[in-house]
């Protein structure tokens, strides 16, 4: 919801009758601060989720999120939207930290990839019910509607586990026996206890959030695991996904003639992008999530090289009636592309090449990374677009997107239907030669 009110409210932040005035830039900062404060959240993540688990994490979620939502509602100043996002980035680095290492978690292996991905999709479907809220209501409606989602999720979760394996790493094995058992709904659950177990029992005694860090740089393989996070979660931030967005009403009036309100284009878009991400999810397990990156890559490569051809040809004057259906067609792949593997495979890749004692310091640090590149990201192209040429930005989105093909290829691995405990014996435990 967060995500999804930046498309539809900036033009209305910008109309003449708006209840604030704002210029460009200073929206331009409304769309960027919640990434900022996503990347503080992930950080602030490296010392909470060990601490008290991954299940309270997310319910403590709840504070940040209701005090964004009510200074959007009650305060119209330009400080108080610039708080109320980066407070409603915090809230939202927090919950994907902790709610993506939840759901990798609980997965049993062979599911992990499309549960991993189910929890990017609820995003999504908060993106698309933000799109459609924000187009025919006020500010304030928006707010409330989002305040009562979030406290209805958390009357619902209050009542889940805690996860397995931090129940076992806190030595409560009786809790972490019930919630296998919740979780499977069945009592054959030995086999994957044990699993769990062996990995667990295999970990460094010292677990620190900077000594965990420095154990894993120092073991054969971890500055490989480390390196792959960190260039997967840039992968994720320079795909341009924040960009097609929060600024897809806005692109979409951009596009001389256009047939439609920009508004009604973006909810299309946002629909297309569910669907084509349902395809994602069925594929993860099967086809991999090496593949489906590369695929995605080559396709969001291809498709913002050819929307900054047609307006590099728009805004030069260019006779382009008959190639209104260029930049349609090169949006619809371009959210296509997306979906398919940049959208959230990296994100369930980042909660399976970690070991089980780092994976909430290491991932939580590598969130931060992400949304740090996007807040980066956003006010870059941004500046280029608006300041500059729209062209230009797409082409700067392309050329980014193309040096990633060769680390996909040549050097990210495989993790499909592998268990945490084969993927570290693969990645970080394997002894030197």
């Amino acid at each position: 919801m967060f995500l999804g009110w930046t498309s539809p409210m900036i033009p209305k932040l910008l109309a003449e009758d708006s209840v604030l005035d704002i210029t460009i830039n200073e929206a331009s900062w409304a769309v960027s601060l919640l990434k900022l404060g996503m990347a503080f959240g992930c950080f602030f993540s490296i010392f909470l989720l060990d601490l008290v688990g991954r299940k309270i994490a997310i319910l403590c979620a709840i504070i940040p999120t209701i005090s964004s939502w009510s200074l959007t509602a009650w305060d119209m100043s330009t400080l108080s939207l610039y708080v109320a996002r980066f407070i409603g980035g915090a809230a939202g680095g927090i919950i994907f930290t902790a709610g993506s290492i939840y759901v990798t978690e609980i997965a049993p292996p062979q599911i992990r990839g499309a549960l991993g991905s189910y929890f990017v999709l609820m995003d999504y479907c908060g993106n698309l019910l933000g799109y459609v809220i924000g187009s025919f209501a006020t500010m304030q409606d928006y707010s409330y509607v989002a305040m009562l989602l979030s406290l209805l999720q958390f009357a619902m979760f209050i009542w889940f586990p805690e996860t397995p394996y931090y129940l076992l790493r806190k030595k409560d094995y009786g809790g972490a026996m019930d919630s296998f058992i919740f979780l499977r709904a069945s009592y054959d659950i030995a086999e994957e206890l044990d699993s769990v177990m062996r990995s667990v029992e295999g970990e460094p005694s010292d677990t620190g959030v900077f000594s965990s860090l420095f154990n894993l740089y120092f073991q054969p393989g971890g500055k490989k695991a480390i390196l792959i996070g960190v260039c997967v979660m840039t992968m994720q931030a320079l795909s341009g996904s924040i960009v097609l967005i929060a600024y897809a009403q806005i692109i979409f009036d951009s596009i001389d003639d256009i047939y439609w309100q920009g508004s009604y284009m973006s909810i299309a878009l946002a629909v297309i992008h569910l669907l084509s991400y349902l395809f994602c999810i069925s594929q993860v397990d099967r086809v991999g999530r090496r593949p489906l990156m590369i695929v995605s890559t080559i396709g969001v490569t291809i498709c913002s090289f050819l929307l900054g051809v047609y307006f590099c040809m728009q805004e030069n004057n260019f006779k382009i009636e008959s190639l209104q259906w260029l930049p349609f067609l090169a949006l619809l792949f371009y959210t296509i592309s997306i979906s398919l593997g940049l959208a959230s495979v990296p994100f369930v890749v980042m909660n399976e090449i970690f070991p089980m004692y780092v994976k909430a310091s290491s991932v939580s640090l590598c969130f931060c990374l992400n949304f740090a590149w996007s807040f980066v990201m956003v006010r870059v192209w941004s500046a280029v677009a608006f300041e500059h040429s729209m062209y230009a930005a797409f082409w700067f989105v392309s050329s980014l997107n193309a040096f990633g093909i060769f680390f996909l290829v040549f050097y990210l691995p495989e993790t499909k239907s592998q268990t945490f405990l084969r993927i570290q014996e693969k990645l970080v435990c394997r002894t030197k030669k």
